[in-house]
């Protein structure tokens, strides 16, 4: 067993993707992604095992919440897990600070903040930076959508 800021080097290849195949998702939504992501984090675990992926990043929109379940589900399958954020970030201008999205399947028109940004957490440390820096968007929010400054 390793620690999740600690893991080995390449884990054993597990089938799925060539050997020598070193692809990593860095920017992977879950279920707890609003609109945006559909599968649990342990789903999305699986799904990478299975295909032989050695490492996998949970960065679900503007949340953390997550992060937990993505861990545990790594460690059982032996995937190394990455934190991350897909985080709203401030505009500069005026005039990019918000656009509308077209409506789909008749819905009604998504107001959301243009500039988007994916952090990951390299460390322990990098991870209570980031955690942070998600509750300091939670706690100003814009227009009532968190947003990075």
């Amino acid at each position: 067993m390793y620690s999740i800021w600690d893991a080995p080097g390449p884990l054993p290849h597990r089938g799925g993707l060539m050997p020598g195949d070193e692809f990593v998702h860095l920017h992977v939504a879950s279920g707890f992604s609003a609109r945006y992501g559909a599968c649990h984090p342990q789903d999305l675990v699986r799904g990478a095992a299975d295909l032989g992926m050695e490492a996998l990043a949970l960065t679900d929109r503007d949340t953390v919440t997550g992060a937990v379940r993505h861990a545990k589900a790594c460690m059982k399958a032996g995937v190394r897990p990455i934190f991350g954020v897909d985080l709203a970030v401030g505009a500069f201008t005026p005039a990019l600070a918000r656009r509308a999205r077209p409506p789909v399947r008749g819905d009604a028109h998504v107001m959301e903040p243009p500039l988007r940004i994916t952090v990951l957490a390299r460390s322990a440390a990098g991870w209570g930076r980031l955690c942070r820096l998600v509750s300091a968007a939670h706690a100003s929010p814009a227009d009532g959508l968190p947003v990075a400054s």
